[in-house]
């Protein structure tokens, strides 16, 4: 598997149906990464993840690493070709890299969110995916506000979020309420 550049093209910005190469597309990674890494993890988050929602055709992944400098996992993925991205802001408690891979002639933008197993990042994307999965509609709010964001600005990161965040706001209350009554404690 060879990794590209991330492909800012418009065309990797536009909302689309959901997508079964997605799962392929993880799958693939998954084998490139496991074959080269030791210790780390990957699972399918985002919005590719949930058959049937609408999104962009990006690839989420979190890297659950037994590493503990987060900082020294990103460069182990560096070296298999992933690199950060400028747009992005890397905090320290949150390192990302990311590239595109070509699946079946297609190409796809991968993004991989570094972590260790229960932190934010992975705690959340997960109670993040089962509501989304449970609940169709805050998937149509969801989809309503990337469509939103993709006719005020289809290539800005900033609004893209920024039209998602009371959606987003309202499936993290979501994920406390079902904590509250799991008996769990909130995030």
């Amino acid at each position: 598997m060879k990794i590209d550049a991330f492909d800012e093209s418009p065309d990797h910005r536009n909302i689309l149906p959901y997508d079964p190469a997605y799962a392929d597309v993880f799958a693939q990674v998954q084998r490139h990464v496991h074959e080269r890494l030791e210790g780390v993890e990957l699972v399918h988050i985002g919005s590719t993840a949930i058959r049937g929602l609408r999104g962009k055709p990006m690839v989420d992944v979190a890297a659950i690493t037994h590493t503990e400098n987060l900082r020294a996992a990103q460069q182990a993925f560096e070296t298999l070709g992933f690199h950060r991205r400028a747009v992005w802001v890397d905090k320290d408690e949150k390192p990302y890299v990311c590239g595109s891979i070509e699946h079946e002639g297609r190409r796809f933008n991968v993004n991989i969110h570094i972590c260790h197993r229960g932190d934010p990042v992975h705690k959340d994307s997960l109670a993040f995916m089962d509501i989304l999965d449970r609940r169709p509609d805050l998937q149509r709010k969801y989809e309503e506000a990337k469509d939103r964001a993709h006719a005020i600005d289809p290539v800005n990161p900033e609004v893209y979020n920024r039209e998602k965040a009371a959606v987003i706001q309202e499936i993290h209350v979501q994920i406390e309420l079902n904590d509250q009554q799991r008996g769990t404690p909130c995030r």
